[in-house]
């Protein structure tokens, strides 16, 4: 094992990569619950690929990797990992979003049934053609479900009139047509191409002894044969800048009104360091939509918004998407033409820069006293920057006004794509 740490915030790493591939960071805080997390590369956007030796990308049904998620639960000898946990008094669940899919668990006691537990989850698959038509029905009621939620049809054909050809368009859970047509082989093929070891991280934080559990975490492998990894190319595709189209409005039983915002931007290229090119952009939403921005007060006053607005950025291959939401009332024209001049008002000030950044770093000491926060911080940044930042601390004390400023100027806000969902009733 070798032993780092996140400069300026007392938080040491463990760092192994065991003979199958696998990563592993252990950052053990003492007296603190535990949370450990097995996360593999494979999300709702990955749907074309092939490994070495294929003459041809498979190419499998949206909502693979989310219905893969489902599955790896059921196990052949009948035993839920779910109650496992529950019966020592810990909480189970995972998660799939667009980028990866992750197996989780905290709790306090039995921490090696539980990690056992957690290993076995995701390397023991079992795939019937009776199991996985039973999951069918599962997974499409919870996307009916979807399909009669304001916030989840606007997002959903924001993605759809933002993209051309990343599959980022695709939902995670899929659509109805995809659910029925993924079969048990859909599932062993992602499952083979992307479960192995070496395309996962295990990340575990809390009152843990580092080089007991690297011990375990060999031991249990002994028993698994895992073959080299071949190599897996994901197959790219080129996104031209602008949206597919400018504006959707939806007409259905719904007394208000839910509006989304997507801003596609292509990367600014002025700051090289792929975590500094983030933290920087992501000034532009905390300088103008952030706690303390003028608008903030100008949105709780306006008696037209139902929701508040909420805003977030979201990488995706060589574009930023900035969403806005918001449920309102009326007058949603005038919602949207205040929030598209706010985005691209390019005055800042220096002192609310600094105060953001101040609150960025307070935010980041606050999450190293949670051991849930730290697996997701770990993880991230292993899937998104190649390896933890270990000087992530010190790069945003480092932060400079002048520089965010430069860094920002030649950005293009102009390609956006705008979905409201209006009452039937209004329809002319």
């Amino acid at each position: 094992m070798e032993k780092k740490s996140y400069e300026g915030l007392n938080l040491n790493v463990y760092e192994e990569v065991l003979d199958n591939g696998l990563r592993v960071y252990i950052c053990p805080i003492p007296r603190h619950t535990i949370h450990a997390r097995i996360t593999t590369f494979f999300g709702g956007s990955t749907l074309e690929f092939k490994v070495d030796g294929d003459s041809s990308f498979t190419k499998v049904p949206g909502g693979v990797a989310h219905f893969l998620e489902h599955k790896m639960f059921e196990k052949k000898d009948g035993e839920d990992p779910l109650k496992v946990y529950e019966n020592n008094g810990a909480s189970g669940n995972a998660f799939t979003n667009e980028f990866v899919t992750a197996y989780h668990f905290t709790g306090v006691g039995h921490f090696y049934q539980n990690l056992e537990t957690l290993l076995k989850c995701v390397h023991e698959p079992y795939f019937t053609d009776a199991n996985v038509l039973k999951e069918k029905g599962i997974i499409s009621q919870e996307k009916k479900q979807d399909l009669d939620n304001p916030f989840s049809i606007v997002y959903d054909r924001g993605l759809v009139n933002t993209f051309y050809n990343l599959d980022f368009k695709n939902t995670v859970l899929g659509s109805l047509d995809d659910i029925n047509s993924i079969t048990k082989e859909d599932l062993y093929k992602c499952y083979n191409t992307f479960y192995h070891p070496s395309n996962m991280i295990l990340t575990i934080s809390g009152d843990v002894d580092p080089q007991e559990t690297i011990d375990f975490i060999k031991d249990f492998y002994k028993k698994y044969n895992f073959e080299k990894r071949p190599k897996v190319i994901i197959k790219k595709k080129d996104e031209p800048e602008t949206v597919v189209k400018e504006k959707d409005i939806i007409y259905m039983d719904n007394l208000s009104e839910e509006m989304l915002i997507c801003y596609k931007v292509k990367k600014p290229t002025y700051i090289k360091d792929n975590y500094l090119n983030r933290i920087y952009f992501s000034f532009l939403l905390d300088l103008k939509f952030g706690a303390i921005a003028p608008i903030v007060d100008v949105f709780a006053k306006d008696t037209d918004l139902i929701s508040p607005v909420s805003s977030y950025l979201e990488p995706v291959d060589d574009y930023y998407i900035v969403v806005f939401n918001a449920t309102v009332k009326d007058n949603v024209e005038k919602l949207i033409d205040l929030i598209d001049e706010t985005i691209k008002d390019m005055n800042f000030s220096e002192e609310s820069f600094n105060l953001i950044k101040k609150a960025i770093l307070n935010s980041i000491i606050l999450s190293t006293e949670n051991s849930s926060d730290i697996c997701s911080m770990v993880a991230n940044q292993v899937y998104f920057f190649g390896s933890p930042v270990y000087n992530m601390y010190e790069k945003i004390k480092g932060l400079n006004f002048e520089t965010f400023k430069k860094s920002i100027q030649d950005i293009n806000l102009n390609n956006r794509s705008v979905v409201v969902l209006k009452n039937k009733k209004l329809r002319s």
